[in-house]
């Protein structure tokens, strides 16, 4: 799959093989302005945790896609950054509204519907520094709503409400649902994943 160019996007289509690089240590983003109703706040830099769901997978990037695949030696999880934003319909029964990256920061999750059907999770090649900063009408298909379930959290898309984040079987790609249960994992753990040095893509 050829490198994506700012604001094209990549369906979240499996692929089988497995083999992948570590991802790099040491990334995160120094504090930023965030525009929304016309005024200017500062967003705190974004915290960085591995995502593993309630069977025990853990989510990975592999040629584009995320998928998740059991937790074991070897598995590098993916290093998500995540960054709380605004939104103005927001409330706290839905939870935070969140911004998620992967990438080191460079291509943003977002959840969009196409004609018809059901709302589908892609990456968009977008830096998660930019977004923040956009509009909250631009921002708004990037934000999921970070809600606490028990001890795990689920994710839901504020575009898209009563759609979930979710895994299925493993190996196969991170999609969105509105349905709970039938192999449907839509609770995550969040690990953070501490550095000791700053350093991504503006």
């Amino acid at each position: 799959m050829s490198l994506l160019e700012e604001n094209s996007e990549v369906k979240m289509d499996c692929e089988n093989d497995l083999a992948r690089s570590p991802p790099e240590p040491g990334l995160s983003v120094p504090s930023m302005s965030c525009a929304h109703s016309g005024a200017q706040v500062n967003a705190r830099a974004p915290e960085q945790f591995s995502i593993e769901d309630q069977d025990h997978k853990v989510l990975i990037l592999h040629h584009e896609n995320l998928l998740a695949v059991p937790n074991k030696k070897g598995v590098h999880a993916e290093i998500f950054f995540v960054l709380a934003t605004h939104l103005s319909s927001s409330s706290e029964e839905k939870g935070s509204p969140i911004l998620l990256a992967v990438s080191k920061g460079e291509r943003c999750l977002c959840c969009k519907r196409k004609g018809q059907r059901k709302p589908t999770l892609v990456l968009k090649k977008k830096k998660l520094t930019k977004l923040a900063t956009q509009s909250e009408k631009a921002r708004h298909a990037f934000i999921f709503y970070k809600a606490k379930v028990g001890s795990r959290y689920t994710l839901e898309s504020a575009a898209h409400p009563g759609w979930f984040v979710c895994t299925s079987n493993s190996h196969e790609c991170v999609d969105m649902t509105k349905e709970f249960g039938k192999r449907k994992y839509t609770e995550f753990d969040f690990i953070k994943f501490e550095v000791s040095s700053s350093e991504v893509s503006d």
